[in-house]
């Protein structure tokens, strides 16, 4: 085989695979499926940071810790819409509401049930099942997502189930790389989250 009919091979081969295998970031050794494959199998992990959401006509900034093991997650949000502090926890099979005032409602239905208790105490819909993996910047598995990648071979989206996902900066965390900064968006909802603090931890036990 001749250099030029080698060469034309081997583009025909990079345009058939598409630029959805970003193996590598320029610069870094990051390899999105080894990445994605590794955040996947993690026993746990917590998220502190910070948040701004808009909702129809109304909006609000406040504080988030997050700890997710396996099915297991406990949220803590602080401040949006003047609903002072409120928590969430869930499993695989029921979800609970903590209100500041102490009142608590619970659904069945494991993390899937978060979106009907959000809608129930607050008017808006945000798939927590699915979002526990958008803030590592992964596609939730399960369903058809679109990665998209800029032109530093850094991912800058995802667009999963009617939403919106974009980044803004990765760091490495506990030897992984995770965002910095994000929003999740659907028609008037969106959320922005600055991480502060992410970190590894252990398993429940």
């Amino acid at each position: 085989m001749n250099r030029a009919a080698a060469c034309a091979l081997g583009l025909a081969c990079l345009l058939s695979a598409g630029c959805a295998l970003r193996p590598t970031v320029p610069g870094t050794t990051v390899r999105w499926a080894q990445r994605e494959a590794a955040l996947l199998a993690l026993p746990g992990w917590e998220l502190r940071g910070r948040l701004a959401l808009r909702a129809a006509d109304r909006s609000g900034q406040g504080r988030l810790r997050w700890r997710q093991q396996a099915d297991r997650g406990w949220l803590r949000v602080s401040g949006p819409f003047g609903a002072g502090a409120w928590e969430l926890r869930w499993d695989r099979d029921a979800a609970t509401l903590i209100t500041g005032d102490g009142e608590q409602r619970s659904a069945d239905g494991g993390p899937a049930a978060l979106d009907r208790l959000l809608t129930r105490q607050f008017g808006w819909r945000l798939p927590a099942a699915q979002a526990r993996y958008w803030v590592l910047g992964i596609p939730a598995p399960g369903s058809a997502a679109r990665q998209r990648f800029g032109p530093d071979g850094w991912l800058a989206g995802i667009e999963q189930g009617g939403w919106r996902i974009d980044y803004a900066g990765f760091r490495e965390r506990d030897g992984h790389w995770i965002p910095r900064r994000l929003s999740i968006q659907r028609g008037g909802f969106r959320l922005k989250l600055v991480v502060d603090h992410w970190s590894v931890i252990a398993a429940a036990p």
